[in-house]
């Protein structure tokens, strides 16, 4: 099978050399016998996260207000 498919075969050894991973859509060109396209950019599925503070951030802030001590 892979003998009958080498051109296959080297054209994704070719484009993963190039690209470090291929996606369905470079895959199925390949299997059509098209030349090997440039991947999509990927969309990061990391949501921002509000800033928690870190060594850099400002010192000069007020702190929260403390509640009242009962009597």
């Amino acid at each position: 099978m892979l003998e009958d498919n080498r051109d296959k075969v080297e054209a994704m050894t070719a484009a993963l050399m190039e690209y470090e991973t291929i996606d369905a859509d470079q895959i199925n060109d390949i299997m059509a016998g098209l030349p090997v396209r440039a991947p999509k950019p990927r969309q990061s599925k990391i949501t921002p996260t509000k800033d928690t503070g870190s060594s850099d951030a400002d010192t000069s802030a007020t702190p929260a207000p403390q509640p009242a001590a009962k009597t």
